[in-house]
This record gives structure tokens, C-alpha cells and sequence, in this order.
């Protein structure tokens, strides 16, 4: 029952009330003891009692003043700190200052009081955490809009998500042309096994999250990871209801349902980012191919050649280039028409691609001329070459 607006002013209405009800019934008390009437019912013992009373009420408010009052004035000032904290974060600053060393209140009984600083810690750490995940899930929702190279983009996806997820090793892969292939990965020796994996392709099929904890007397292998994993965890990525790619994470401990949560927000945010860098790369290479031969236009072909050039004065290399054409072919287009000329430049294209090397750049120059660009040949490397076209 409430008396006034303070509970202090309350507990001491309380205690004195209290004391001095003691005070008028211990003389019966005290006769019942055997002291005698005289003195039990006198004034003076009567008197006394009552003051006594009075004194032990006081002492008790002395006390609970004293301890009580202080320990909830340190739980005003932590959370007036915590206050202070949050209202930076929402200037934009963060919670650095709110350690647990400063924010929290030093537990040292098992009290009502006690349980009341263990949840306000709890509280600050929990509002801590929420607000790191926040932050940390911003700035990777501006790295993904400010990345459209998909390398780029799945580099430095994964590299937040572990850190964020606590795993020791993953991948991205993506949906190509029914296969899924991995385009980043950190920590796994052969990403190649990774490809079609059963368990994989299953996730990707069902869009359904896979986690799988190993217990510790299971020896597993199949990722050829450098440690031995505690879990695995798989989620898919999809966009529009299109499943177009996997997350791949493992660790050395199980995953947190906070670790679950993360992947899964951090997911959705990929999976459209994911998509966009696809259509750039794609929107790339049909700005860069000759649409009939599959070979590198003219216009993208003479920018990889000033890229080569560049290069090669840089690193004071060689660099050969040639130029060849197909003869009599103003002829055939002249007496079998314009698609017998086309399929004569396709046929061209597919007999001289296998010849060059994996970093030379071919380009269709115009009509039935091409261009080759060949870093690092010299002036005979690049006779040779020309020679095996002519051949061929």
C-alpha cells in the first residue's frame, strides 16, 4: 500500500509504525515472561519500549537509505549513460563508450536488487549487440549498392558475412546455365568439389536453409577445409522467387540462432545485389561481343588494345599484334549471298579461337577483318601464330 510518492518516505512510515506496535506490546511480552506488573506496566518501561521502538525503525531506514538507495542511485547513472549513448547512436555515433566496463552495474548479491543489475546488464549488452548488427548490416547494404563487378561484390559479401556469422571458411555460388558454380570463396582448398554437390543443388531446389552440426568423433573431409568443421550451414539466394545462387559457411563451433538470423538478413540483401551484378556483367559482354562471331567487338577490342599497350611500356614488355582477313570473301558473299557469307565468318571464328592462348584478345575489326592482340609475344612469336591461322 502506497502513502506517498516516495517509497523511502513509505518504508519509513512503515518501520516506525512498526516499531512503535512493538513497543506497546512487548511489556505483554515481557510479562508473560514472568517480569513483574510494576514494572512491565509502568511508565517509564512502557515508555521506553516504545522509544526503543522508534530507534530500531530508524536504524532500519538509516540502513535501507544507506544501502538500497545507493545501489539504485548507481543503476540511475548507468542507465542516464546508456541514455547518453543511445542519443549519440542516433546522431549517428555508435555505442564505443558504453563498454561493458562502464555501462554495466557490478553485481554482488543474489537479491531482488542483484537480479535487477543482471538484466539491465543483459538489456545493454542485447541493445549493444542489436545495435552493431544494425550498423554492420547498413554498411554492408551501402557496399552492395556501390558494387556492381560481381567479383568485387561476392569478395566482399562473404568476407562481411562470415565475420558477422563467426564461420572460418565459405563460398557464394552461383546458377549457371544449370550448374553452380563457385564465384568467391575463403578458406576451402578445392572449390571444385563444390560444384553440383548433392546437398548443395538440394538446398538451391527445395529454397530451403540447411544446417548441419557434426558431432566431434566424425571426421569430415568433403569441403577440404584446413580445420575440422563443428557445423555447416547453407542458405539460398533468391530473388523474385528464383533461386540463383547458395551461401556456403562453415566453423569450428554450431551456429548461434543469431548466426541464422544474420545469414538469413544478409541473404536477402545479396540475392538482389547479386542479381543486378549479374544483368551489368551480362549488359558487358553484350556491349563488348560481336553479336555473329562471339569475338570481342571493335570498339571494346581497341580499348583492350590501348589497356595491353599501356601495359606493356609500363613493364617494358612486348606485346604483338596482327591483322588478317579472309580472302575472296567479297565473292562468296557476291555469288552465294550475305548468310553463306555469315556462316563462312562463324566458321572462321570457331577454327581460330583454340589457337590462341588464355589472355590473348581477338577481335572482329570490321567485315571479314580481325584483329589479334597477343601480350608478352614477340615479333616472331607472333609470326608463328599468324603462319597457323594462315594454315588453318
Amino acid at each position: 500500500m502506497r502513502l506517498t510518492k516516495n517509497i523511502f518516505n513509505d518504508l519509513a512510515i512503515w518501520m516506525i509504525g512498526f516499531g512503535i506496535i512493538i513497543g506497546i506490546i512487548f511489556p505483554f511480552f515481557a510479562r508473560a515472561l514472568g517480569v513483574s506488573r510494576e514494572i512491565t506496566f509502568s511508565w517509564e518501561f512502557i515508555v521506553g519500549c516504545i522509544f526503543a521502538g522508534i530507534v530500531v525503525g530508524a536504524v532500519n531506514i538509516i540502513l535501507s537509505r544507506t544501502v538500497i538507495a545507493r545501489k539504485l542511485r548507481i543503476l540511475i547513472i548507468k542507465m542516464r549513460m546508456v541514455q547518453e549513448n543511445l542519443m549519440k547512436v542516433k546522431r549517428g555515433g555508435d555505442l564505443s563508450d558504453c563498454t561493458p566496463e562502464k555501462c554495466h552495474v557490478h553485481i554482488d548479491s543474489t537479491d531482488v536488487i542483484g537480479e535487477s543489475a543482471l538484466v539491465f546488464n543483459s538489456l545493454v549488452d542485447t541493445l549493444s549487440a542489436s545495435i552493431s548488427a544494425e550498423r554492420t548490416m547498413q554498411n554492408y547494404t551501402k557496399m552492395l549498392t556501390s558494387r556492381l563487378e560481381l567479383e568485387s561484390l561476392t569478395k566482399r559479401a562473404l568476407s562481411v558475412i562470415m565475420e558477422a556469422t563467426d564461420s572460418n571458411a565459405g563460398s557464394i555460388l552461383v546458377e549457371r546455365e544449370g550448374k553452380l558454380i563457385p564465384i568467391e570463396i575463403s578458406g576451402i582448398k578445392y572449390p571444385e568439389k563444390l560444384i553440383n554437390h548433392s546437398i548443395i543443388m538440394e538446398v538451391l531446389r527445395t529454397e530451403k536453409q540447411r544446417i548441419t552440426n557434426i558431432p566431434g568423433d566424425i571426421i569430415i573431409d568433403g569441403l577440404l577445409v584446413d580445420f575440422r568443421p563443428k557445423a555447416i550451414f547453407i542458405e539460398p539466394l533468391i530473388y523474385n522467387d528464383i533461386p540463383i545462387g547458395v551461401i556456403l559457411l562453415t566453423s569450428i563451433t554450431e551456429y548461434s540462432e543469431e548466426n541464422i538470423s544474420q545469414a538469413g538478413m544478409f541473404s536477402q540483401s545479396l540475392s538482389l545485389a547479386l542479381h543486378n551484378a549479374i544483368i551489368h556483367k551480362q549488359m558487358q559482354k553484350l556491349a563488348a561481343i560481336d553479336p555473329l562471331t562471339g569475338l570481342l567487338n571493335r570498339r571494346y577490342g581497341m580499348i583492350r588494345l590501348r589497356e595491353e599497350y599501356s601495359k606493356a611500356i609500363r613493364s617494358e614488355g612486348s606485346l604483338g599484334v596482327m591483322m588478317f582477313d579472309i580472302d575472296y570473301f567479297k565473292k562468296v558473299n557476291d555469288t552465294y549471298g550475305h548468310l553463306a557469307g555469315d556462316s563462312v565468318l562463324v566458321h572462321i571464328s570457331r577454327l581460330i579461337k583454340p589457337l590462341f592462348r588464355e589472355g590473348d584478345i581477338i577481335m572482329r575489326y570490321g567485315g571479314e577483318e580481325f584483329c589479334a592482340i597477343l601480350p608478352g609475344a614477340s615479333a616472331g612469336d607472333t609470326l608463328k601464330m599468324a603462319e597457323r591461322i594462315r594454315k588453318k
